[in-house]
């Protein structure tokens, strides 16, 4: 049973890391590791109180793409809906495997290592004289998609995946930012509704999870807005290395335990 002081910690981690590229499933596991407290369906209430976040922030792109307007044409609609496809199809398929990785903090180590070099390769992702691209197309699509689905293990930024496979494809950062926040609607709503017979006749009660949705709600606001201010500022790679540095922490930590 989750206590109250725990939940607000949770949500506050769940609200900066979701949208920061350092991996919320991971910090997640570990603090839920160090509370002694494993709950999958809490995690995905914590995600779907930060995904209202994202569509309050861009709900004029969500406007654009669902009456068709400005750029957002019907191939948009058709390379998001592809994008979305990989990590629907790992998440279904491989659900229950997944979850064995969110209690290995070796696991957790070698992944928020991965997700450390992938960040921190996107500041070498294209020359800054090579013109930005602000359409997608067929291929940016399943590239994007295939990392996202990636990023459904615990210490792989989702937005940290998405982001930068978007940088590697060329795409300007507006457009890899604005595509990644959208993909993770439907995603974090589809989870939110398979997990929501446990959310509901769940362990925690319902005042904390009131808390624990208000406060992921807003620190996530915040996390967005400041999230863009540092993409703007080329300083996105500098997460590649927090990842890097709380991962080799975790998986030395990890290997001490064993020997």
């Amino acid at each position: 049973m989750v206590s109250l002081i725990q939940a607000i910690i949770l949500s506050i981690v769940q609200g900066i890391t979701e949208w920061f590229p350092i991996s919320s499933s991971g910090h997640l596991a570990l603090f839920q590791q160090f509370f002694g407290f494993q709950n999958l369906s809490f995690d995905v209430f914590l995600h779907f109180a930060s995904v209202l976040a994202v569509i309050i922030i861009f709900w004029k792109d969500i406007v654009d793409i669902s009456y068709l307007r400005k750029n957002k044409t019907p191939k948009y609609l058709l390379f998001f809906i592809i994008a979305l496809v990989p990590a629907g199809i790992v998440g279904i398929l491989f659900r229950d495997f997944i979850k064995g990785f969110f209690s290995s903090s070796l696991y957790l180590g070698i992944f928020f290592m991965f997700s450390g070099i992938i960040v921190y390769l996107t500041k070498f992702s294209r020359p800054r004289a090579i013109r930005k691209r602000d359409n997608l197309d067929f291929f940016d699509s399943i590239f994007i998609g295939c990392f996202q689905a990636i990023a459904i293990f615990p210490g792989v930024s989702r937005s940290g995946f998405t982001i930068s496979s978007g940088l590697f494809r060329g795409l300007s950062k507006k457009t890899a930012i604005s595509f990644s926040f959208l993909l993770s609607i439907p995603l974090i709503l589809g989870a939110s509704l398979l997990e929501m017979r446990n959310i509901v006749f769940g362990e925690v009660n319902y005042f904390i999870l009131l808390v624990s949705f208000i406060i992921t709600f807003l620190v996530s606001f915040i996390t967005i807005k400041l999230l863009l201010k540092i993409i703007r500022s080329e300083k996105f790679y500098l997460f590649g290395v927090y990842n890097l540095i709380l991962g080799l922490v975790i998986f030395i930590y990890s290997l001490s335990q064993v020997f």
